[in-house]
């Protein structure tokens, strides 16, 4: 299923300083953010994650019309969705099969490409701010494991204690081979802010009784997440592995830029195209190009997704059509 929302072509200039990421963008009046919670395999119930959802993308909705900058507003998105523990991220992500939450998480700055991300975190509070430091207070992109663990604590990410997270010692067992497939999700956020800049972030627990080490697509920059001002901004939910094999969002973003395909047209040629090649291609894409049109597409049974704008109060669903869960 999917959905495009088109409010017009931006107009007006293009605001190109630090101002933009200070929250102080008023050069345009339209603005949008689009969110998801995890692509569902199969359905379940959903009331709370909406609920969720929807407060948030209420405040993100706000704070874009009040200027703040794309990058503020994706973070404090992911941020909120880690913190609410009803998402497989953050205080909700769920356990590998040693029982260890281990948590990976990107943020992107479609305002001059930059970009950071963690992986294998099991003590940081909030990963996509531990990605975020990454960007803006070192010279590297991703940092993993103990020893990444240990630099973005000495950038000040907060630390807590593994029974912070509410799934620490209880994984699932892992499935049989070709039995049902095992619980995962990812949350992320996508925005365009009133000065024309796009950004991205991802965060994510991984899947249950997953291999202690594994590491999916969300902190990987091109495939779980990407923005570029001049195309669009992208993140990423489903089966990691193929979409790393892909660079899913980065091909979008591509399929967009050089082959002049509509994001709708070129995110269908991936999720209900080449991904459904495979057995286990399932997964799903939020994104908002640079002319402002949203777009939630994915190829599983639903998606927990949300979106706002400038003219649009937040809109949240599940299943099939944007509104089904309109209140």
């Amino acid at each position: 299923m999917y959905k495009t929302i088109c409010f017009g072509a931006l107009a007006g200039a293009v605001l190109i300083s630090s101002a933009a990421n200070a929250g102080v963008c008023s050069a345009r009046a339209h603005f949008a953010v689009v969110a998801h919670g995890g692509e569902l395999s199969e359905r379940m119930e959903g009331t709370a994650r909406l609920a969720v959802m929807k407060t948030v993308l209420a405040d993100a909705r706000a704070k874009l019309a009040a200027g703040a900058a794309s990058l503020d507003v994706v973070e404090s998105v992911v941020r909120a969705f880690e913190d609410s523990g009803d998402f497989n991220a953050g205080r909700g992500a769920i356990a590998d099969k040693a029982g260890i939450v281990e948590t990976d998480a990107s943020i992107m700055d479609g305002n001059g490409l930059r970009s950071g991300a963690v992986a294998s975190m099991t003590a940081i509070k909030n990963p996509v701010v531990a990605a975020r430091m990454v960007m803006e207070q070192s010279p590297h992109v991703l940092m993993a494991g103990d020893r990444g663990q240990d630099f973005v604590k000495s950038l000040g990410a907060q630390t807590v204690t593994r029974d912070y997270f509410e799934n620490t010692g209880h994984p699932k067992p892992a499935p049989e081979h070709g039995a049902a497939k095992p619980e995962h999700g990812t949350v992320g956020a996508v925005a365009l802010d009133r000065c024309g800049h796009i950004a991205a972030a991802t965060s994510t627990g991984g899947y249950d009784a997953k291999i202690p080490g594994r590491v999916g697509d969300s902190p990987i920059v091109g495939a779980g997440v990407y923005a570029n001002d001049d195309v669009a901004g992208f993140s990423a939910t489903g089966h990691g592995e193929y979409f790393i094999r892909f660079s899913i969002s980065k091909d979008v973003a591509d399929r967009m830029k050089y082959s002049g395909q509509s994001m709708h047209d070129a995110m269908k040629a991936d999720l209900k195209g080449e991904l459904m090649k495979f057995k286990d291609g399932d997964g799903a894409l939020i994104g908002i190009d640079k002319s402002g049109h949203v777009e939630m597409m994915w190829n599983a049974v639903g998606l927990f997704r949300g979106y706002a704008t400038d003219t649009e109060a937040p809109i949240v669903a599940e299943y099939d059509g944007p509104t089904a869960s309109r209140n």
